[in-house]
């Protein structure tokens, strides 16, 4: 199949080199289908993709398995950097559909005809209407492949605490990004993920249904709206002000994200994805799933 390459900007942010329809050469397993779900990226270096906006065919002779497929690369060079750091390159979710997984939960394979960078990582979806809703809307889809939020899974399993982990100490495992606060946590992790993947249970899968994505500014809920959380009725609160006056309160903000719920008088703008449990007027009341300082 022959395609070509093109870039576009949406809005104003640069979402990388898309896929079109003729130029260039499909790799022979990755055009036959029959390495689909094992080869990564469809056989193109993600290092190349990422570090210099270029589709550059990899070879079988450099290659490296991670987190179940198998990336090909041009050159050792590349392979090096992937070992190195393949959270820094891996598609999200594997490669799988993020708009899908966020819209129906499930995990459907994207595809590298319709693929998109964002902020540094690349994004696949099976067709044009996922990509377009990604492009759209990058903030409401680009981290629902964040793990608890970015909480630490072995803090919140050994310790039944909520620890936001750090960029620096980052694990993807089936696709999914777990973030730890110390190289500690990331190696207790790597000994025995399965069991601290777990912790993920108490973080339902994003659905469109019952979710929302909001980007505004951090306030205090009681001193500047009278309003207070509902479960926690004995704390200030955390309010997102969006740009059009609306006003989320951010429920058990103080124990989930504690750097942010004290510094919220500093009007932070920070996207955050929760299910909304009960409106009044202007006022909405959150559920998060996730919360992050922009």
């Amino acid at each position: 199949m022959a395609i070509r390459l093109r870039r576009t900007i949406a809005f104003g942010i640069v979402v990388g080199m898309l896929f079109a329809t003729s130029g260039v050469i499909l790799p022979a397993a990755a055009a036959e289908g029959k390495q689909a779900t094992k080869l990564g990226l469809g056989g193109y270096c993600p290092v190349c993709l990422l570090k210099a906006k270029k589709w550059v065919a990899g070879s079988p002779e450099h290659r490296v398995e991670f987190d179940g497929f198998v990336y090909q690369f041009p050159s050792e060079k590349e392979a090096a950097m992937f070992r190195a750091d393949p959270a820094r390159y891996v598609p999200a979710l594997g490669g799988d559909c993020i708009v899908c997984y966020v819209m129906t939960g499930k995990r459907i394979p994207g595809n590298v005809q319709h693929a998109v960078t964002y902020r540094g990582r690349i994004y696949l979806f099976p067709g044009e209407k996922e990509k377009r809703y990604f492009m759209n809307n990058p903030e409401k889809y680009a981290d629902a492949d964040l793990a608890l939020g970015g909480n630490c899974p072995v803090c919140k399993v050994m310790a039944g605490k909520d620890v936001p982990g750090k960029p620096e100490f980052t694990v993807i495992y089936h696709g999914l990004r777990y973030q730890f606060p110390s190289d500690k946590e990331r190696r207790m992790f790597l000994s025995n993920p399965d069991k601290f993947a777990r912790a993920r249970s108490a973080q339902a899968k994003p659905s469109a249904r019952d979710t929302v994505t909001v980007v505004g500014r951090t306030g205090c809920a009681a001193c500047e709206f009278g309003v207070k959380p509902i479960k926690a009725r004995d704390t200030l609160g955390l309010a997102v002000v969006t740009d059009d006056g609306k006003i989320y309160v951010i429920e058990d903000a103080h124990r989930l994200y504690p750097n942010i719920y004290d510094t919220r008088f500093d009007g932070l703008k920070v996207v955050v994805t929760g299910k909304v449990i009960q409106r009044k007027g202007k006022f909405a009341w959150l559920e998060p799933v996730s919360l992050r300082v922009q």
